[in-house]
């Protein structure tokens, strides 16, 4: 009976590791084949791979063109390069970069854009301090539009973000505040933006942030440096103006005496020698020059002690007809084509009618002497936003280039020393600043144009 049992419980077991190898069995089928862990193992690796040659290229590609943004300090041309990397990088089809605006520390207008498809107006922008732009400087990294379709945007920034839905909103961030934002637009594959494509913009951005601070600073220091040698200059200006102005005044006084003494008897020869015609044509030699000394010498107590103006609303276009209906004869005799172009609706402006016509008259007698052989003058007149702009414009040779810086100058002219005293310029150059205006020259392909700006509307510039 032992053994029976034995046998029994030898059955049992044997029975029961029979039961049980199958469902070993079925465990060790629905292992993987040690190929298929080999695929398996090499889709993940290459996939791995690819992303890491993706990092490898995009930091490049961001180190060359962080490189590239240190670079270039033109701040329009920095933006440029900026916007146009992002799209070739992500495969967008626009973009558009909002900064804080000029003198305004309130808002984030548009600043450059590229692509295709409608972009925001001047009148749409984001409001510093707006729920949505604290959201994205505490994130400080790029979100999907279609996120940012809340009860966190405004309406205004609403119709922003819909031109570029879908897409991306990237804050640039300058050390922790937010300097400007980029928006791109769907992909033009039609692909969706993976995190690829948000990392290599979010340290893009951060790059240009401090590219456009340094553009900035650069602009605003060299604007700096420009005014401050410009106010240099007219220090220099002045102090030589003024020496020579009381020089000048001192001169003509001098002169003003013994001239009318020379005068006076002169008029006694011509009286006494009336029946000498030869006497007679030599005493006209004289009168004439006597006249034009004193003309020299009113035009020197004129330049230091310019008399004062009586401002009254004036009708520029009138006052150019009134002085070229006083050339007509002379501008006839050199052949001289006249061609106005006065626009109708220009504004009167606060000025010296008797003064313009000093202005105008000399800078028609000197395109005069500039065409002898006769040519066209052209005189415009036409509104550049707060200024009136009045244009001589004549066909002569024009001024050689390294005398340019000192056309009004006092005692310089390009002239023969027999034709011009070199003040007529600085007199005009002096009423018109007593304007608030300015009037400067070029030289054109055609030949020389003065240009007079005179402030409309009341806006005058402030006194240098």
């Amino acid at each position: 009976m032992t053994k029976t049992k034995k046998t029994s419980g030898s059955k049992a077991s044997s029975e029961a590791k029979s039961t049980a190898r199958p469902k070993g069995t079925g465990k060790t089928a629905t292992r993987p084949r040690p190929r298929e862990e080999s695929e398996q193992r090499l889709v993940i690796l290459t996939e791995t791979n690819r992303q890491l040659k993706r990092k490898i290229f995009d930091l490049y590609t961001i180190f060359e063109i962080s490189r590239n943004f240190n670079s270039v300090l033109e701040y329009q041309r920095l933006l440029d390069s900026f916007i146009l990397t992002s799209l070739a990088q992500v495969g967008a089809a626009k973009g558009s970069i909002f900064l804080k605006e000029d003198g305004q520390t309130g808002r984030f207008v548009m600043a450059k854009s590229k692509g295709s498809g409608p972009m925001p107006g001047p009148r749409l922008f984001f409001e510093v301090g707006s729920r949505l732009l604290e959201y994205l400087t505490k994130l400080n990294r790029p979100v999907v539009t279609k996120e940012l379709m809340t009860d966190l945007a405004d309406e205004n920034e609403l119709t922003i973000i819909e031109m570029f839905y879908p897409g991306l909103m990237v804050p640039l961030i300058y050390q922790t505040r937010l300097s400007g934002l980029l928006l791109v637009s769907d992909k033009v594959s039609g692909r969706e933006f993976h995190g690829d494509d948000m990392e290599f913009l979010s340290i893009l951005g951060n790059q240009i942030s401090v590219a456009i601070e340094n553009a900035r600073l650069y602009d605003a220091e060299k604007k700096a440096t420009e005014q401050l040698r410009a106010a240099q200059q007219q220090l220099v200006d002045s102090e030589r103006l003024a020496a020579l102005g009381e020089m000048s005044a001192k001169v003509a006084h001098e002169i003003n005496n013994p001239l009318g003494i020379i005068k006076n008897y002169l008029l006694l020869i011509k009286r006494s020698i009336r029946d000498n015609v030869q006497g007679q044509n030599y005493t006209d030699v004289v009168s004439q020059e006597i006249s034009r000394i004193a003309r020299i010498v009113r035009e020197l107590l004129d330049f230091h002690r310019p008399t004062g103006l009586a401002l009254e609303q004036t009708d520029v276009a009138s006052v150019i007809d009134e002085v070229l209906l006083l050339m007509e004869q002379q501008c006839g005799k050199y052949k001289i084509e006249l061609v106005r172009r006065f626009d109708p609706n220009c504004p009167p402006v606060e000025a010296s009618p008797e003064h313009l016509k000093q202005v105008f008259l000399n800078l028609i007698i000197n395109a005069c002497d500039a065409m002898p052989d006769g040519g066209t003058l052209e005189i415009s007149v036409k509104t550049i936003e707060n200024d009136l702009s009045i244009r001589f414009s004549d066909s002569g040779p024009g001024i050689p280039i390294d005398l340019l810086p000192r056309i009004f100058e006092p005692f310089f002219s390009t002239k023969e020393s027999d034709k011009g005293s070199g003040l007529g310029l600085s007199v005009c150059y002096g009423i018109i600043k007593k304007h608030r205006g300015s009037i400067t020259y070029r030289n054109t392909d055609s030949g020389g144009c003065f240009e007079i700006l005179l402030p409309t509307g009341g806006k005058r510039q402030e006194d240098d």
